[in-house]
């Protein structure tokens, strides 16, 4: 299908791609300057599928092939370009964002309720309060559990894009990674992320990394659909 969705933020391009196509169907729309040995080293067909969906999302947003290469630490990045890049997928979606300088990074996750098992591993004390009390603001019963499972995985995602701009080792998303705050755009709804009526949400979540020496302060922005939530950002 055509990019679900492509965006300008901060001076980088992000996209989504939804992936209904098959394997041969991605791949007939690639050239052999997309390719690198890892794809011919996938054993998996659902990692085929994968690595192919970022490529061909890369050229919707490019207008051009590219090949991505990968530091020794696992980080991408363009053959011959300058540009700085970040990818994710997760069930049945592709994320990508690139900006021409800037450290940036990507999450996309779908929507599932497994994340409850591990909640305890990522959100600290202060992180849950903050999240019950935005549960506390949902008047609709038949919603709570959704809206909860929906900002545990708001959470997940938003450490997860933290990690990959901090370019640090050792990072423990519970210790390292913190959020102070969490708001919802107006056109989101009554300043929630769950609406009876509403089906997308967008907002920005504040942060900051006590990992390094630094301290790098973060606005994560999201957006969240009754698939998937995807977080996104850069550090100036």
């Amino acid at each position: 299908m055509p990019i679900l969705r492509k965006w300008e933020y901060n001076g980088a391009v992000c996209g989504i791609w939804s992936v209904t196509e098959t394997a041969d169907e991605l791949r007939s729309l690639l050239t052999e300057k997309s390719f690198t040995q890892d794809f011919f080293n996938f054993k998996s067909p659902a990692r085929q599928l994968e690595y192919l969906a970022v490529r061909v999302l890369l050229r919707e947003l490019l207008g051009k092939e590219c090949r991505v290469l990968h530091h020794e630490s696992g980080k991408p990045y363009l053959e011959n370009s300058l540009c700085r890049i970040s990818i994710s997928h997760t069930k049945g979606f592709v994320a990508v964002i690139i900006h021409p300088e800037k450290e940036i990074g990507i999450d996309i996750e779908y929507h599932s309720d497994r994340v409850k098992k591990v909640v305890g591993r990522f959100v600290s004390s202060d992180e849950m309060s903050l999240i019950e009390s935005k549960v506390s603001e949902i008047a609709d019963n038949d919603i709570v559990e959704e809206f909860r499972i929906n900002m545990y995985l708001l959470f997940w995602s938003a450490k997860e894009t933290m990690f990959k701009m901090l370019n640090s080792s050792e990072v423990d998303f519970l210790e390292h990674l913190c959020i102070n705050s969490i708001s919802f755009s107006e056109h989101s709804g009554n300043g929630t992320v769950v609406d009876a009526h509403s089906k997308v949400f967008n907002g920005t979540m504040n942060a900051y990394e006590c990992r390094t020496s630094l301290k790098t302060e973060m606005n994560i922005e999201f957006y969240l659909t009754e698939e998937f939530v995807c977080t996104y950002s850069c550090i100036d």
